[in-house]
């Protein structure tokens, strides 16, 4: 490829997870343009759940209080009789699901990425890409013209029919269900009792989930009607949900109407060369249970902070690798229980149904299970722990690869501070609490990659704990358990080693927003990075 690459980072799709990206990397310093294929942002919110683990990975960032404010939280969801999943008992600072339609999500994240820098262009639809070892070269067209584009490194994040994915030549394997669910976004007359209503039987399912402003996301399908290109009426719609409630709720008034194909396809690898996959573009699943939006923005902020280490010059060897060893079995995972879920609400036997009731009934009737199902929904039990279940804090000690709550850490002055707080410029925390401030004092070393704070008292959920380096995504990197200072601070700088590269100043940052669409001026061509990632780094604990 002759040409030097002349941007950073170029993100293919302007939805939740490309726009949350695009933040994560202008924050970092990386110069990024995001290229959409729509013209206009979509009025239409198919996804519209906001749960627990992901309000905490964009309030991280500073994103959440603006899309919290536009939301109405749930703190309970009833998948059947006398069965309950229970949100409100976590212990994160986001105790519920959060309705909010995908449209404001992608307005806030836009508005946060413009602000930090990204351009953003519509209308831009990528249709060829060459790659090779020094960067990536795209083939972009609009109503205007064709043009070329240069990257160090492009991301999809367009979608299930990603042009990304599809010019890689990464494959997309599994399948697509027989049920053709209707959706739609309409007034109800006579709503279902439940506040979140999970209903099925007979082979027939619906979700029906109000926002609070008197409309209700209604999905609703049946075995016995599959995949039709009929345009969707409220006749149809009424009859759908009849079936299902025994009784006509009245839909009108609909804001919009749709039918639409369930997949679940996972992409044979999450990067190939300098070409990355996020979001729908590496997975899609059953909508039951609203995970898709939550798993694409947690994809991108695993990968943000990865690849901007990776173009800064600083990633220990193996680090860009990790966002396919970390993501792709969270994906897969997803895959699994939304599809069992799925295929038991649709089960046409009445057998089934039924001990599909007693069971939930009887394991989430218990107050306990109530709470570990709402906090494994939410994604606040998942992580990068490897062997061994990962979990929210709560009598266990901190492991690698664990989340990190959102932890009151006590100051030498004033009030405490939330540990969320102390992230928000995306850099590494090293948290001391060996009472020396030894740890904080070698961290000095590594510059504005580390953020060192030294904990003056007591944090009950760290108790045993000397000393914590937290990953800019919230997850643990590394602890140390060991009670002895001795040797404290050669366990510190190895772990620092490991997973911040060498001491030294942090390599001058590329300024957000420089980069552009070549329709617009273009940027000074740079040098680029020779940062390696051959073989994966892990999590570890002394």
């Amino acid at each position: 490829m002759a040409p030097t690459p002349e941007q950073s980072v170029i993100i293919v799709g302007a939805g939740p997870t490309g726009l949350a990206l695009a933040c994560e990397l202008a924050a970092a310093g990386v110069s990024c343009t995001v290229l959409e294929r729509r013209t206009e942002a979509s009025a239409q919110s198919r996804a519209m759940a906001l749960y627990s683990r992901t309000l905490e990975v964009l309030d991280l960032r500073g994103h959440a209080d603006a899309l919290t404010a536009v939301g109405r939280p749930v703190g309970r969801m009833l998948p059947a009789q006398g069965a309950v999943i229970d949100f409100t008992a976590s212990d994160s600072p986001f105790p519920a699901l959060y309705v909010v339609p995908q449209s404001r999500t992608e307005e806030a994240l836009q508005q946060r990425a413009i602000d930090l820098g990204v351009i953003v262009q519509r209308g831009a639809e990528v249709f060829g890409l060459e790659q090779d070892a020094t960067g990536v070269r795209l083939q972009v067209r609009t109503e205007s013209g064709e043009w070329e584009e240069t990257a160090d490194y492009v991301v999809g994040c367009d979608g299930a029919h990603s042009a990304v994915r599809e010019l890689s030549g990464i494959a997309f394997r599994g399948r697509t269900y027989d049920i053709a669910p209707i959706l739609a976004d309409v007034r109800l007359e006579t709503p279902p009792p439940n506040d979140v209503a999970i209903l099925c039987g007979g082979g027939a399912m619906m979700v029906s989930i109000p926002f609070g402003d008197g409309f209700h996301r209604i999905a609703v399908g049946h075995r016995d009607h599959p995949w039709t290109r009929d345009e969707v009426t409220l006749e149809e719609l009424s009859e759908r949900l009849t079936e299902v409630l025994g009784f006509d709720p009245k839909p009108h008034e609909p804001r919009w109407m749709a039918r639409f194909k369930i997949h679940q396809r996972l992409a044979d690898q999450y990067r190939t060369g300098r070409v990355l996959l996020a979001g729908d573009a590496a997975h899609l699943h059953s909508p039951l249970g609203g995970q898709g939006l939550n798993l694409g923005i947690q994809d991108a902020v695993n990968l943000g902070w990865k690849l901007a280490a990776t173009l800064q010059g600083w990633a220990p060897a193996g680090l860009l690798d990790t966002y396919q060893s970390e993501r792709r079995p969270q994906a897969q995972k997803i895959l699994k229980a939304t599809d069992h879920a799925t295929r038991m609400a649709t089960h046409p036997s009445p057998v089934v149904t039924g001990l599909r009731r007693v069971v939930l009934s009887r394991l989430l009737g218990q107050r306990r299970i109530q709470k570990f199902a709402g906090e494994a929904l939410s994604g606040l039990r998942a992580g990068y722990a490897g062997r061994g279940r990962p979990a929210a804090l709560g009598g266990a000690r901190l492991r690698p690869g664990q989340r990190v709550p959102d932890l009151a850490v006590p100051q030498a002055e004033g009030a405490p501070v939330r540990l969320y707080e102390l992230m928000r410029d995306g850099r590494f925390l090293l948290l001391d609490l060996g009472g020396d401030g030894g740890a904080a004092a070698v961290a000095d070393a590594w510059g504005s990659r580390v953020c060192p704070v030294r904990v003056d008292g007591p944090v009950p959920q760290l108790a045993g704990i000397s000393a914590v380096l937290v990953r800019p995504d919230g997850y643990a990197a590394w602890v140390d358990s060991t009670s002895s200072p001795t040797g404290r601070e050669a366990r510190v700088r190895q772990a620092l080693h490991r997973w911040c590269g060498t001491e030294g100043p942090t390599p001058a940052r590329q300024p957000a927003g420089t980069a552009g669409a070549a329709a617009l001026a273009r940027p000074s061509r740079r040098e680029q990075s020779g940062a390696t990632d051959t073989a994966p780094a892990s999590a570890d604990r002394t």
